[in-house]
């Protein structure tokens, strides 16, 4: 995957009027472009940092959706790629299917990604046949 073009997406999006736990989202982008990077220190605390935002305590938010494209694409170029079908699994995990709520349209966005994730199952590696099997919903 080429980055330029993936991070022009990113930048695209608008996420400084979409919210997470902790208010404005405009700190996504600069956490998914930790995560693409080389170190592995500074992905942990981005991972972290998503986890505490998009998926707080088991709470999505408007930003959570936008945000699960970009991280299914990231993950499907290999870029942490079991932390982050484990996130997306979180997102998936909680509420309704039905109904315009922040859950429904996590769902949503996390089955949209399915043809970039499920492709995991069938890897050599225990855990990202086991993260991707638990991120399809």
């Amino acid at each position: 995957m080429e980055l330029a073009p993936f991070f022009a997406e990113v930048d695209a999006q608008p996420w400084a009027e979409l919210q997470h736990a902790y208010g404005s989202a405009a700190d996504v982008p600069d956490c998914l472009r930790v995560l693409a990077g080389d170190d592995e220190d500074a992905a942990s605390e981005a991972l972290s940092e998503l986890y505490g935002s998009i998926l707080h305590q088991g709470s999505v938010y408007e930003a959570t959706a936008h945000a699960v494209p970009y991280l299914a694409r990231l993950a499907e170029a290999g870029h942490r790629t079991e932390d982050l079908l484990v996130l997306l699994g979180g997102i998936a995990e909680g509420g309704e299917d039905r109904g315009e709520t922040d859950e429904a349209a996590c769902r949503a966005a996390v089955v949209a990604q399915l043809p970039l994730i499920l492709g995991w199952i069938a890897d050599e590696s225990p855990g990202l046949r086991q993260a991707a099997a638990w991120t399809g919903p």
